[in-house]
């Protein structure tokens, strides 16, 4: 389901990047662009990159570094949230996997449709009483995409109809040019990103996001490889930024979320809601603690002194 709505979201960002590219046209008698993304878009971000470039000395680079953190500075707390919604159906889903699997047992290896049917309504519903999102914040993760998409159209069309800007050098090449070492910087910066991110959790966590390690980085690759170095900046500073994100929800986000997931079960009885009973039932196996039962700042310890020691061992 990650993986989907992840590819979901590269294919929306694909086609705003085709249909915003392609609204700006030029005036055959004059030269000159125009349109709507032209004139509301490219032409104000213009302005604002020579006002920053003129208060710095004429460094349009540094310029286009700024707009990106503000950008990403601007959509923090949208992404806050959504990471912590995510956060939250994550460590709920690792703590319902035993009675999810207590129920697939019971079919065996090879159920019957109207069986499969029955553990994918059990699922459903195990989240739902137990509080899962199904949805997983969609619209909150669509919201970064709808907001970067109209900047990148905007800086993208600001530096190509701009001699100022698409003239301007970085390490001796116009930051109007294609230039594949920026894309390929690029793409590593969210590859560390992507890993940063994995740090924290637990081995089941980690094995599913293995899948999708690699679409954040290649997509960007794609963003990058064929147009201007300014948006190669662009998108690599945005990257930077996504890591000290990153780093704030391994730190501070995600041990809150724990806690409160924790506070939640104490209140349960540290016990689940089953579909097919009013009652909290206890762990499936009859034992005290199961490791999907422990309280979550007790698997976080184990899985961060797991990593503490491979890091020992290097």
């Amino acid at each position: 389901m990650k993986l989907t709505k992840k590819v979901q979201l590269a294919a929306l960002s694909s086609l705003l990047v085709l249909f915003l590219s392609g609204c700006v046209q030029i005036d055959k008698a004059t030269n000159q662009p125009y349109g709507i993304v032209y004139d509301y878009l490219a032409v104000p971000t213009q302005t604002i990159l020579n006002w920053i470039a003129s208060a710095i000395g004429g460094n349009y680079v540094i310029s286009i570094m700024i707009v990106s953190i503000v950008v990403r500075i601007i959509l923090m707390p949208t992404m806050f949230k959504q990471m912590k919604t995510m956060l939250m159906n994550q460590e709920k889903m690792a703590l319902l996997k035993p009675y999810i699997d207590k129920m697939n047992e019971r079919y065996g290896d090879n159920p019957t449709p109207e069986q499969r049917m029955e553990v994918q309504q059990y699922t459903m519903d195990i989240y739902r009483l137990n509080n899962v999102s199904l949805t997983g914040g969609v619209a909150s993760g669509c919201l970064p995409v709808l907001v970067t998409m109209p900047v990148y159209s905007a800086l993208y069309n600001a530096i190509l109809y701009s001699p100022e800007i698409s003239n301007s050098s970085f390490m001796g090449v116009s930051l109007g040019s294609t230039y594949l070492p920026i894309a390929i910087a690029t793409a590593v910066i969210y590859l560390i990103q992507g890993y940063i991110s994995q740090l924290y959790m637990d081995e089941t966590q980690k094995a599913q996001a293995k899948a999708t390690l690699f679409l954040m980085p290649v997509m960007m690759l794609m963003f990058t490889v064929g147009t201007a170095a300014g948006i190669g900046i662009y998108f690599f500073t945005s990257g930077l930024t996504a890591i000290l994100q990153t780093w704030i929800q391994n730190q501070f986000i995600r041990p809150k979320v724990k806690a409160e997931i924790d506070a939640e079960l104490e209140a349960q009885g540290n016990s689940v809601i089953l579909p097919d009973t009013t009652n909290t039932v206890k762990n499936p196996n009859n034992t005290t603690v199961s490791p999907a039962q422990q309280t979550f700042a007790q698997r976080n310890r184990t899985s961060t002194g797991k990593n503490s020691g491979k890091q020992n061992r290097k």
